[in-house]
């Protein structure tokens, strides 16, 4: 196992250790562990590999330089972590929101704008 480019390529993510660990679904401890030489299963080089957009051969080649590590064919993380944001954006677009405003205007003119009417609306769209 390549544990110095595995140092590397986690370093260089700029994700941090705990950020790789948590796209890794691993715990930080297993990455610190994998990352000081131990023993480490092959879904663990697979998922971490995944995260650092590589394949997970790398690893397993002790000549191979951070350099030389490119992108594995048919690895999209970054695609399926564009996904995954637009999922969490269209699922807050989708959530109800609570408008609060506040009017400083008399009663008088309350009414004459024609606000009663269009609130006591919005309140009745709102309970159903």
């Amino acid at each position: 196992m390549n544990y110095r480019l595995l140092e590397e390529l986690v370093i260089n993510s700029k994700l941090g250790k705990a950020r790789v660990a948590e796209r890794a679904n691993i715990s930080r401890t297993t990455l610190d562990n994998a990352l000081n030489g131990a023993d480490i299963k092959v879904s663990t080089i697979e998922a971490l590999a995944n995260v650092l957009n590589v394949c997970p051969s790398v690893f397993f080649s002790e000549t191979v330089e951070y350099k030389e590590a490119k992108p594995c064919a048919g690895t999209d993380f970054y695609e399926r972590e564009i996904a995954r944001l637009h999922t969490l954006l269209d699922e807050a677009r989708n959530r109800p929101a609570k408008v609060l405003v506040e009017l400083d205007v008399s009663s008088e003119e309350f009414v004459r704008m024609g606000l009663k009417d269009k609130i006591v609306q919005v309140l009745n769209n709102g309970q159903r």
